[in-house]
């Protein structure tokens, strides 16, 4: 009878959440991105990317991936590294952390890389993936687009 209860009680709390109305999480703006690391172990970004969530609950990002592309040439898939929590009724800047394994790099990536660095200040970047967000114990995979011409930060 116990077992019977807790599935009850269970079945209803998916049920109820299953029937909240959840509205498309959105990319605005992306501030900067930031070379941090360029290594045999790979490459790390850190951009300031503005999140619209208009939905009445928080969301957590649990998993991510996603191709990175720089002058419409594509650089490398990669993965957010660092947790990202965004607020209910949001519309702010997070920090993100980009990390990619040296072998998830596209033939030519270096060399567009290297001559990116030199000089330019602003670069075409395009993130181009997917994100799997969690509220309470229901999870969503969601695709995520966006491209804008935004300033390049040497560390």
């Amino acid at each position: 009878m116990r077992t019977i209860y807790k599935f009850s009680v269970i079945l209803i709390l998916i049920l109820s959440f299953s029937s909240c109305a959840y509205e498309e999480v959105e990319i605005t703006d992306i501030k900067y991105v930031k070379l941090i690391e360029f290594s045999q172990k790979g490459l790390v970004v850190e951009s300031e990317i503005k999140i619209k969530n208009p939905n009445g609950f928080q969301l957590s990002m649990v998993d991510s991936e996603f191709d990175i592309y720089i002058k419409g040439s594509k650089l490398a898939k990669a993965n957010v590294d660092n947790n990202i929590r965004i607020p209910k009724n949001s519309d702010e800047y997070h920090k993100v952390v980009m990390k990619s394994n040296f072998e998830d790099f596209a033939d030519g990536a270096l060399v567009r890389l290297l001559g990116l660095t030199l000089g330019s200040k602003e670069i075409d970047f395009k993130v181009d993936g997917y994100v799997t967000g969690r509220v309470f114990l229901i999870k969503k995979k969601v695709h995520v687009s966006h491209e804008e011409k935004v300033p390049l930060r040497l560390n």
